[in-house]
């Protein structure tokens, strides 16, 4: 059983020391393998920003989202799956989640180019590739309730469509999201359901 919690620095570096130097520099542009090490020691403070939700399995972190909200009501995705639990639901449950907490917004994410998985989980969840620049692809979905009651948000093939939202804090989890003092998350949330092992 999956649940998610909000982010910790703990639960945050545990995850990253999980993901192999060539998963690392496919979702940070450092250039290269990259050491968890340089990862944490370089983007810890983004690995927490916005609404920072970890998806754990047997208490074991799994996958981080990151949602960033943005003026004209966009919100910028950041997803990051451990290797082990890459291509078991994580990443798409994950997403899932985002689209049920931001019914209206556009979520949006940039991936470089080359990473066939996340432009293949981007485009089965329902985003559409729009132009970006050199070096990278950017996606986003306006999220709607035709996209939620279609399944394109996060869909997955065995029907599994819904992530318990009690991991996301009241609507003011946003305050001050774009200032130094980034929500992230609520104390005592809800463990939500993903997909189990």
């Amino acid at each position: 059983m999956t649940a998610v919690r909000p982010a910790t620095a703990g639960s945050v570096a545990d995850l990253v020391r999980a993901c192999s130097p060539e998963s690392l520099s496919r979702r940070f542009t450092l250039g290269g393998p990259i050491d968890p090490e340089a990862v944490l020691s370089r983007y810890r403070r983004f690995l927490l920003a916005g609404t920072a939700l970890v998806a754990e399995v047997s208490g074991v972190p799994a996958g981080l989202l990151n949602a960033v909200p943005e003026d004209d009501r966009r919100v910028e995705l950041g997803l990051l799956v451990a290797d082990g639990w890459q291509r078991q639901g994580i990443g798409r449950g994950l997403v899932r989640l985002a689209a049920e907490q931001w019914r209206g917004w556009t979520l949006h994410a940039t991936v470089q180019e080359g990473n066939v998985a996340a432009d293949g989980l981007l485009r089965a969840c329902g985003f559409r590739f729009v132009p970006g620049y050199g070096g990278e692809n950017e996606y986003e979905l306006t999220v709607t309730e035709e996209t939620l009651d279609d399944g394109t948000a996060g869909a997955r093939p065995d029907g599994l469509q819904r992530c318990a939202v009690a991991a996301y804090a009241r609507p003011e989890r946003h305050r001050n999201a774009r200032g130094s003092s980034a929500c992230r998350g609520a104390a005592g949330v809800a463990a939500a359901l993903l997909p189990g092992r």
